[in-house]
């Protein structure tokens, strides 16, 4: 069975938590670490204010920064992977508003990832109101949610998330083949067949990334993978993953994890006896 944990339950503390007509607003601080796959009794919204992680569901491998807005229905089962420090401000949906949806045929049941829409920023302005908490704010941030929830259910009904193309399946199925390699977006597009700006732009539509910051990430989980095994130098890991060099690698990595490829190795590679 499958493990359930409290939305907002990530490696960190929590900063400040209101109850909002029934809806629970979360703000936590977060450190580096991970999740293993587990889900949550309740639906919510994820708004990173800061900071880097992924998510992982489904299959699919999600790289989430900065004002990234994240919907994910109950019991989806999920993986996180903070990559440093961060802050994310969470909105959990109580089960009668979740029934009330699914009566006017409006249920939210798939995850979904939105990016620079209307929802970011009806997020963005329920933040600044959960930090601002007066006296008209209880009815504020009331109906900014209220609006949020009307907002992505009438994106749901005009785009299926999951419903991805045969050759953007393709495309990324090749970059996480050769995400170590020197490549072009033009070569990715030439070899799905589609023009390289719609392939760029559908790309970050439903994935939230580039797919340069895709490609950075799976080489990031690359050198993480051999970190832990004590095997290979630095240098060595740096080339195998597709940085220019250890220096270059150094300098990715810790802007990704918030500390060092050392540090992280002395942190999870066996100890010698």
């Amino acid at each position: 069975m499958m493990e359930k944990r409290a939305v907002g339950s990530l490696n960190g503390t929590v900063i400040k938590r209101l109850d909002v007509s029934g809806f629970i607003l979360t703000e936590t601080a977060n450190r580096p670490g991970q999740t293993p796959m587990h889900a949550h009794e309740n639906s919510y919204f994820c708004y990173l204010l800061n900071g880097h992680y992924s998510e992982r569901y489904g299959g699919e491998q999600l790289l989430c920064k900065p004002s990234s807005l994240i919907f994910l229905p109950s019991n989806e089962g999920h993986a996180v992977q903070l990559h440093n420090q961060n802050r994310v401000f969470f909105i959990e949906i109580p089960p009668r508003w979740t029934a009330r949806l699914q009566q006017l045929s409006l249920g939210l049941d798939q995850t979904t990832a939105y990016s620079n829409s209307y929802l970011n920023s009806l997020c963005g302005r329920l933040y600044r109101e959960f930090c601002t908490s007066d006296a008209a704010s209880t009815l504020a941030m009331e109906g900014l949610v209220l609006e949020m929830l009307a907002e992505a259910s009438r994106g749901k009904t005009q785009w299926k998330d999951r419903s991805l193309p045969l050759w953007l399946r393709k495309a990324r199925e090749l970059l996480k083949v050769r995400f170590a390699e020197k490549f072009t977006i033009a070569e990715i597009a030439s070899e799905v067949g589609i023009h390289e700006v719609h392939l760029a732009t559908t790309f970050r539509k439903h994935f939230g990334c580039t797919i340069g910051e895709f490609a950075r990430q799976l080489r990031i989980e690359q050198a993480r993978t051999e970190l832990a095994k004590r095997d290979l130098s630095l240098a060595a890991i740096a080339l195998a993953a597709g940085f220019a060099d250890q220096s270059h690698f150094s300098k990715v990595f810790k802007a990704h994890t918030g500390i060092t490829p050392n540090q992280y190795r002395k942190e999870h590679a066996p100890r010698l006896v």
